[in-house]
């Protein structure tokens, strides 16, 4: 039984090593690829994650895990979560042929570079057709993986096992609940008082900029000798083994785009660089999910990143940098990063509303994968969801559907995870500050060390030793719940209320 195990550990780790190379092929074509080579870089994509599902699903390879696990008994704890957790992904892979592996891999790799030429240009019709393609492969994976299940719930269970359609549509009933009264009151006040977020706007050098982004990401924890920071149409962290890169992306006239980007992809870096390294390739090392991946970034870009104690820190290093910075009052830029007010862009929107930008792409590819909604009427409808949730409505499909990388790349099912993240750091950053006190105070001082040991402690360390629900509660005390994240929100209001 020992000897089996240790055969499986080889393989998966050897399949890691090839997913590794994978990675480093899309991020080269999100940072360096030049434009004329996207076609290329797709059959490449294409060829490689077809010898990765050939060797995920080799008969040799799946005996061997269904041998294991036909009795955890004989495994210790956490031998029995690297089987069971490796049986549960490849249950699913073994569905697919390999042919459907690779035209998949590749359309995606192709309809993503369509994607950064369709945003820049405006135009939506570039993207439709590849839209369509990945609508239609991807309701054919489900399908293959699991017939009996409506296909958006199979998408789902991939970036977040054990969630479904109806889990969802609870949470974000009980959000909107919450939601809509808060950003009512806002747009009122708002009405009143016209909000003056103007603190970090100015003349930022882009150069200066980078180096200042890299400072914070490194203040957090970030160790830059196991990462890197570049720029991208649109940010993202990828993982090459113990070499996790993020990326970023900079306004010349708004010091708050790149940074709350860099400290959002710092968030999923701290999280990969905190998992157990020993068993990288193995369940163990690996993220927990998606849902969890995402609060680790939102809770560091949103809970830290706007947060009094963060700005005592920073401003005065903010000023040296940027000296047109040395007039602003802390309270003027707490404003500015703390803005809230019905915006069009997910990535741009404050905490009072981003759960309803994740809500409208959340019903949006529902209703595509289910066959309701077609991708020749999804600008129109996009529109008419922005219009009923937020108030407002792109003029652009740039600023409209076209905004986001995901569905280019055949994501469907990833959005939700934003909001389970968000939902999860508030409870976990409430647990935190239970345990520590006040960590504001730390942060004054430049320390993030307590809240990112406590996370390394309570989140990193367990990789998929727990499911999401489970590990969240053993943190935190309590099930998932959205009432510590209403609750903040409730309190962000008032204080902008009471400016």
């Amino acid at each position: 039984m020992q000897h089996e195990y240790e055969a499986l550990v080889v393989a998966l780790r050897e399949q890691y090593d090839l997913k590794c190379m994978l990675a480093l092929l899309d991020w080269d074509q999100e940072t360096q690829l030049p434009a004329g080579a996207g076609a290329g870089r797709a059959r490449q994509i294409g060829a490689l994650a077809a010898i990765i599902h050939e060797r995920e699903t080799a008969p040799a390879f799946l005996a061997v895990v269904d041998d294991l696990a036909a009795d955890l008994t004989r495994l210790d704890a956490g031998q029995q979560t690297d089987v069971r957790e490796t049986k549960w992904r490849l249950d699913r892979k073994r569905c697919l042929d390999t042919a459907l592996v690779r035209e998949r891999a590749a359309l995606r790799s192709e309809s993503h570079s369509v994607w950064i030429v369709a945003r820049r240009d405006d135009d939506f019709t570039a993207l439709a057709p590849y839209l369509r393609q990945l609508v239609t492969i991807e309701q054919r994976v489900a399908t293959a993986i699991d017939d009996t299940k409506p296909p958006y719930d199979v998408l789902l269970e991939g970036f977040e096992p054990g969630a479904t359609t109806a889990l969802l549509e609870r949470m974000f009933r009980e959000l909107r609940t919450g939601l809509v009264p808060l950003v009512a009151r806002l747009k009122a006040d708002i009405a009143r008082r016209p909000l003056d977020s103007s603190a970090l706007r100015g003349t930022f050098p882009l150069a200066a900029q980078q180096r200042f982004n890299r400072m914070v990401a490194q203040q957090l924890g970030l160790d830059f000798q196991r990462s890197r920071l570049d720029e991208s149409a649109h940010p993202f962290t990828t993982e090459v083994g113990d070499d996790v890169r993020i990326t970023t992306r900079f306004s010349k006239t708004d010091l708050r785009y790149g940074l709350s980007s860099t400290i959002h992809e710092t968030g999923h870096a701290l999280y990969e660089q905190g998992l157990d390294h020993s068993a990288l390739g193995t369940p163990r090392g690996t993220a927990c999910s998606m849902g969890v991946h995402e609060s680790q970034s939102r809770l560091w870009e949103n809970l830290v990143g706007r947060s009094a104690g963060f700005w005592r820190w920073l401003l005065p290093l903010a000023a040296k940098t940027f000296p047109q910075l040395a007039t602003r009052s802390l309270a003027s830029v707490l404003l500015a990063v703390n803005e809230a007010r019905p915006s069009l862009i997910r990535t741009e929107a404050d905490e009072l509303t981003y759960n309803l930008h994740i809500i409208v792409r959340f019903e949006l590819e529902h209703a595509l994968v289910s066959g309701d909604l077609t991708v020749a009427d999804l600008p129109g409808a996009w529109g008419e969801k922005m219009r009923h949730y937020l108030g407002i409505a792109p003029r652009t499909d740039r600023d409209g559907v076209l905004q986001d990388v995901h569905w280019s790349e055949g994501l469907f099912g990833y959005f939700p995870t934003y909001s389970l993240g968000n939902l999860y750091a508030a409870q976990l950053y409430a647990a935190a500050e239970r345990e520590l006190g006040s960590i504001d105070a730390a942060f004054a001082q430049g320390d993030f060390h307590p809240l990112l040991a406590w996370l390394r402690h309570h989140i990193h360390r367990h990789g998929q030793t727990h499911r999401a629900p489970e590990l969240i509660a053993h943190a935190s005390g309590a099930p998932p719940s959205a009432t510590p994240l209403l609750a903040h929100l409730a309190r962000k209001l008032e204080w902008i209320e009471a400016r």
